[in-house]
């Protein structure tokens, strides 16, 4: 392997290390400090209430509410879960950087094994909305698709704001 391969992949894990420390460290903050991106123990509550507000603006018949509120329990069901073992998963971190010291290789393991969960929880929330997307008629749909492109939108101008 060459010096600068080397050089940058060094680089790359400490700035991930920093990146997740950051992330611990922030989120024990209060939300308002946080940007609001931490809730807690209330955050499939949050993230429900935001779905919820979309799916209003969409008047779906009787069946639909009945099939949105199966996917809903599930999908609550799936957070509940995301959030327990982000707190546990937080909670291995900060015991060990508390001590005197640290092993990061601890640490390291810590931040692997969690990351390799990503893959399965974004399949599950991707079927579920595929699955809820499946009941729209067309007109639901475009409006599910308009948001999707207003959002895109809004993510290519913040990107090309930060990145170029």
């Amino acid at each position: 392997m060459s010096k600068k391969r080397i050089v940058f992949l060094s680089v790359a894990l400490l700035g991930a290390f920093f990146i997740s420390v950051a992330g611990i460290v922030g989120c024990h903050r209060p939300p308002m400090l946080c940007g609001g991106g931490c809730h807690g123990e209330a955050f499939p509550k949050h993230v429900l209430e935001k779905v919820d507000e979309k799916v209003d603006e969409l008047d779906l018949t009787a069946a639909q509410k009945e099939r949105y509120q199966e996917i809903r329990a599930q999908v609550e069901s799936e957070l509940s879960d995301i959030a327990k073992n982000r707190q546990a998963f937080f909670q291995e971190i900060k015991t060990e950087m508390d001590k005197d010291s640290p092993d990061l290789n601890i640490v390291a393991d810590l931040l692997k094994t969690h990351s390799r969960r990503f893959p399965e929880r974004l399949t599950f929330f991707v079927d579920q909305f595929m699955d809820f997307y499946g009941t729209l008629d067309v007109e639901q749909k475009q409006k599910i698709i308009d948001h999707l492109k207003s959002k895109l939108k809004k993510f290519a101008a913040f990107r090309a704001l930060v990145c170029d």
